[in-house]
């Protein structure tokens, strides 16, 4: 045809006839070009057109003349190409010499295209005058989009041809190597593009443009070659800066920062898994090469790493959408790297690599994040919900905040440390309660427990310290720096950790506080003890809530000064019984010297009498307990000597209370199990001072009780008594009576198959033994051990040979199962307290069920016992209440239910059964 005898014609001519016949030929290759619909024609007229005539044509004048008419057809030609690649690839097979030429072809056709624009790009960048995006607007476009789509099936290819990849392996390698130095060329070309104030804003938007651009080919080449995704990268971020001023407000921030992480990650997850192969590989060659690739591979994430933090320090204010990525980056990081137990194995030497190559980025990422409002919102979020392997980052991330506060403007301080309280804005925490919450979080880790590094002192060895310590020890850091009004948060975060369900916030709340009491001055301290002691009057102390307010209570009484301790000691005089709920809980030890031996006498005199009182009258033995906690205590803290304990005739004391404390009672009633507890306690203080009758009373107590298969309670308490039995010598006269029971007492708790309990009866047994040999009662050890079992498991006990553990993955996984469960309670259990409702009542542990009655014909004693402990717990009830209500004004409601509970009593005395009882 014409237009076929005209391309031969031309492409035989030299540059000087193309330049002479170009006006004359170019708008007859133009229309043919257009026109065509054979693509080898296209491909071979576009050849001529970039070769022959595109040197020729003015840098003004190739965008109307050239590439306004040419690179349109380019595209579509090129996406054809890629379709029928796509569509066609699967069915490539030997047998058909048809398709695989076909394939070839236009592989080969797509080689050419590329070329071609190669040419475009180095007449364009061929003259040393500077480039405008005006004078070349669909170059830029057309390239983007060829180099996206030719990259995208080189990366797919294995996809698309499966096992007949090999069939036109050599032509994807070239078009994969065209389009790599295609890209090189125009990243040049761009970077040699002015931008100035008097540059349109079509060329800020080109240029923009071009920057999305580039960035959507990051991601397709994600992983196909190191430098060429580095050097793609290095470009968006240049360019970024170098235009900031024109584009900055128009630039795609968000999508930037979330592809340098997206890299970031998937680099640092093939390091771990190179590191693993290493570790597993027994080949020196493999291990040479993937070493190798392991190192390439550390190098790029420094690079993420580094360009991610050099691309937020330039764009910081721009960053608010970008907040969550960054958080998410900086917890995939951190749970995969040690002490996270969700961290693979690694060499140690890939450890510090890692580590001074990614995760020192950590510091100055939340330094250049940590004055941003919306960092702050997503890290205290209220209502993100967090992995279980997120946990330990969050927490640690905290702690680097913390770190960081004490050096930013009372601006920063106030966006971290107060809580939203705009119900417009998202709902976030404050940072002292993020702390807690996050510290009862990490229960695998408080488990394990995982180690931390701690502070250096005085030139010693850097020490690894439990994730308690490390974040007691910094939030106790950053106590030191807050500012006087941010006090009052924290105190209130304090009080809500140490009323709240878990264990170890509560514990680092009362840890923080007693630091805090040191820290302050004394009277801060005399003021929180006084709060608190407000507290705990009106708080039932049988309840998490209440043990924690007494434990925390306790620890400032030993921080007071001695005038405020006088001061407290008349608030709540020792030897007033109404006083003794709160002083079962506190040490005489706590007070100055000059306190100590009259507060110790009052205590002891006001206990004594009121157990005198209990034994006397059933109807006060609901403040038996209490008494006999307060003795406990006071044996336990205070050196009583043997004219203290005859003066306050506390010896017979307790063996009139041992005469009342009946073993059927002690399994069936929890208030008079807990009196039998408190008791074998006091006495296996007291050991040394009992006399026989009462160790052979106390003996043939627990003989009966182990056989009405006790609570665990009353077990331990049991072994407690049992263990220091070793220390008290028995006259022969009463050996039969004491010492030949005990090796069946030691025997039974030895086989329990409570692990708590076996565990104990190996304490108490090697206590008793050892004491023993002081003693001379020897000879009762062996018999202890009634069978082959119990003696393998005392001697390996004695030997300090541990059992078979677990393997850490098999905790670790026991400890999630567990953490799961945990979780559930709080949720059921984080129910807001009112304290004023709760004082009412002196235990919040459900009641005990009612006995079930066999038949109408019941033991009358046991109905009667029945009948004389619920009474006695309701006249318990109002004898509190009675006491409550001579220290303050009754609240409204109270006369209410006093009418409510007046009815009841009316309804039960007019029933049929009362009636008749008459």
């Amino acid at each position: 045809s014409s237009q076929t005898s005209l391309l031969e014609e031309v492409s035989q001519w030299n540059a000087d006839t193309c330049q002479e016949q170009m006006e004359t030929v170019l708008p007859k290759l133009l229309i043919s070009y257009t026109q065509s619909d054979a693509w080898n024609f296209f491909t071979e007229v576009l050849k001529v057109l970039t070769n022959h005539f595109l040197p020729h044509i003015p840098l003004s004048d190739v965008e109307p003349k050239l590439f306004s008419k040419v690179l349109p057809g380019v595209r579509e030609i090129v996406d054809d190409f890629i379709e029928e690649l796509t569509s066609q690839g699967a069915e490539l097979s030997s047998q058909n010499i048809e398709l695989k030429t076909l394939l070839r072809n236009i592989l080969q056709a797509l080689v050419s295209i590329v070329e071609c624009l190669g040419a475009c790009i180095r007449q364009v960048i061929s003259g040393d005058n500077a480039l405008y995006l005006e004078a070349m607007h669909s170059l830029p476009s057309s390239v983007l989009h060829i180099l996206k789509s030719t990259f995208q099936h080189c990366k797919n290819s294995e996809a698309v041809y499966g096992c007949k990849l090999q069939r036109v392996a050599d032509l994807l390698q070239a078009v994969f190597k065209e389009t790599y130095s295609l890209q090189k060329l125009f990243l040049e070309m761009i970077d040699r593009v002015v931008i100035n104030p008097e540059s349109s804003q079509q060329d800020v938007t080109d240029l923009i443009a071009v920057i999305h651009g580039v960035l959507e080919i990051c991601t397709v080449i994600a992983n196909m070659d190191h430098a060429l995704q580095a050097n793609t990268w290095k470009f968006v971020v240049k360019q970024s800066m170098k235009h900031r001023v024109y584009i900055e407000a128009q630039l795609n921030h968000r999508d930037i920062v979330k592809g340098l992480c997206d890299d970031l990650v998937f680099n640092f997850n093939a390091c771990l898994q190179r590191s693993e192969q290493i570790q597993q590989s027994t080949n020196q060659q493999t291990t040479m090469t993937e070493q190798r690739i392991f190192t390439r591979t550390v190098k790029l994430c420094r690079f993420f790493a580094n360009t991610l933090i050099h691309f937020i320090k330039e764009f910081k204010e721009y960053l608010g959408t970008c907040c969550k990525d960054l958080y998410d980056l900086y917890l995939q990081l951190h749970s995969k790297m040690p002490p996270s137990v969700t961290a693979p194995s690694m060499a140690d030497a890939h450890m510090q690599e890692l580590r001074g190559s990614v995760l020192v980025c950590a510091h100055p990422l939340l330094s250049e994040l940590i004055g941003c409002l919306r960092f702050a919102e997503v890290v205290l979020s209220e209502t993100r919900v967090y992995s279980i392997h997120c946990y330990l980052p969050h927490c640690l991330l905290l702690m680097g905040v913390m770190d960081m506060l004490p050096s930013q403007t009372e601006d920063v301080l106030e966006i971290w440390c107060s809580g939203s309280e705009d119900t417009e804005k998202p709902p976030r925490h404050g940072l002292f309660k993020a702390v807690f919450t996050a510290l009862g979080a990490c229960h695998v880790e408080l488990a394990l427990p995982v180690l931390l590094p701690g502070v250096m002192r005085n030139g010693n060895p850097l020490a690894y310290i439990s994730l308690y310590e490390y974040v007691c020890t910094h939030l106790c850091a950053f106590i030191t720096s807050l500012p006087a009004k941010h006090f009052g948060k924290l105190e209130c975060c304090l009080l809500e950790a140490v009323l709240g369900t878990d264990v170890m916030s509560a514990l680092l709340a009362v840890d923080s506080w007693c630091f805090l009491a040191r820290y302050g001055s004394a009277e801060l301290c005399a003021h929180h003890v006084n709060i608190l002691t407000g507290l705990v009057e009106r708080c039932p102390e049988q309840t998490w809530r209440g043990s924690c307010l007494f434990l925390l209570l306790r620890r400032l009484l030993f921080f007071m000064a001695p005038d405020h301790q006088a001061e407290f000691l008349v608030r709540l005089p020792p030897g007033e019984p109404a006083s003794l709920p709160v002083w079962q809980h506190l040490s005489v030890r706590a007070l100055a010297s000059a306190l100590q031996e009259s507060a110790t006498s009052e205590l002891l005199t006001a206990s004594t009498q009121q157990c005198r009182n209990s034994v006397s009258s059933p109807q006060q033995r609901s403040d038996l307990n209490t008494a006999l906690s307060c003795l406990l205590h006071l044996c336990q803290d205070a050196d009583l000597s043997p004219e203290d304990l005859e003066k306050s005739s506390l010896l017979p004391l307790v063996s009139q209370l041992w005469e009342i404390t009946v073993a059927t009672q002690v399994v069936a009633v929890h208030s008079v199990g807990q009196r039998a507890c408190l008791l074998l306690a006091l006495c296996a203080v007291l050991i040394q001072s009992l006399e026989d009758n009462i160790i052979i009373q106390i003996v043939n107590f627990l003989e009966l009780l182990m056989s009405m298969k006790p609570a665990v309670c009353l077990k331990l308490a049991a072994l407690d008594f049992l263990g220091t039995l070793g220390n008290k010598v028995i006259p022969p006269e009463h050996q039969s009576k004491v010492l030949n029971k005990l090796p069946a007492l030691f025997s039974s708790m030895l086989a329990d198959s409570h692990w708590m309990v076996h565990h104990r009866a190996l304490q108490a047994f090697t206590q008793f033994a050892e004491k023993n040999q002081e003693t001379s009662h020897e000879f009762v050890v062996p018999l202890c051990l009634g069978t082959e079992e119990i003696k393998s498991q005392v001697v390996r006990y004695l030997n300090k040979e541990t059992v078979s553990a677990q393997s850490t993955e098999s905790q670790v996984q026991y400890l999630k199962q567990e953490q799961l469960v945990l979780e559930e309670w709080h949720t059921q259990s984080s129910v807001p307290v009112n304290v004023h409702q709760r004082a009412l009542s002196p235990s919040v542990e459900a009641p005990a069920k009612r006995a079930r009655m066999e038949d109408t014909n019941a033991d009358s004693e046991s109905v009667q016992l029945a009948l004389t402990q619920v009474l006695g717990e309701v006249e318990c009830g109002l004898d509190r209440l009675s006491r409550l209500l001579q220290q303050r004004v009754p609240p409204d409601w109270l006369d209410e239910r006093l009418q409510n509970l007046e009815a009841k009593i009316l309804r039960l005395r007019a029933s049929e059964r009362f009636s008749c009882s008459q």
